[in-house]
């Protein structure tokens, strides 16, 4: 008899796949029965981004920047792609293939206990719960951080953005001497808030932590 256990080493799918079906991130279901798996941006997004930010529309990009804008420089995906965790907090939802098919991002103001977002969704997966499981990260990673509130700056032209925050409970205020531009916050006190990312998601579930 052996004074030691015999311990098999794994089997060579079992020592790759795992740590690689980790790197993915979370699953999470879509509407129309696809999967994506939500994650933290990594430094070595900045090639996916790139493609991600290539495959918006015109007016996509408008409505999230507010003016037209053809590409992301160099320096601007690297500030993308590395997020310094005392500021902000940014989150992908990619695709099988790893593709970035929808990013959101929040930006720390603690003078004010709050923090701004903003999101983008791949133009194929528009409709499909991809937005409310990234503004569901946000609101988690927001309370994670103690803060009070997570606002955005939104125009009054995009519907979609503004239905979606207001059913999951934020509130709109006119912006004075900018009537193109509603500011819609989440007050992370309010019960109705909490209550969101702790019922079932028509639209699609994301395990958070």
């Amino acid at each position: 008899m052996t004074p030691y256990p015999s311990i098999r080493p794994p089997r060579r799918e079992q020592r790759f796949d795992a740590p690689r079906e980790r790197s993915r991130g979370e699953p999470f279901r879509t509407l129309d029965g696809g999967t994506l798996w939500m994650r933290p941006v990594r430094p070595d997004d900045v090639e996916a981004l790139r493609r991600g930010f290539a495959r918006l529309t015109p007016e996509q990009i408008r409505l999230r920047v507010f003016h037209r804008m053809n590409e992301l420089s160099p320096q601007m995906l690297h500030l993308l792609a590395n997020v310094d965790p005392e500021r902000g907090a940014a989150y992908v939802a990619t695709d099988a293939d790893g593709e970035i098919r929808g990013e959101a991002r929040l930006y720390v103001d603690r003078t004010l206990d709050s923090a701004e977002f903003a999101l983008i969704v791949d133009p194929s997966l528009t409709g499909k719960g991809v937005g409310r499981a990234l503004m569901l990260q946000l609101l988690v990673e927001s309370r994670r951080r103690g803060l009070r509130e997570l606002w955005g700056l939104v125009l009054s032209e995009n519907t979609a953005m503004l239905d979606l925050a207001g059913r999951m409970g934020a509130e709109r205020a006119a912006i004075p001497g900018e009537l193109d531009t509603v500011r819609v916050s989440f007050d992370l006190d309010d019960p109705r808030v909490a209550a969101v990312d702790r019922e079932p998601s028509a639209d699609a579930t994301v395990k958070a932590g």
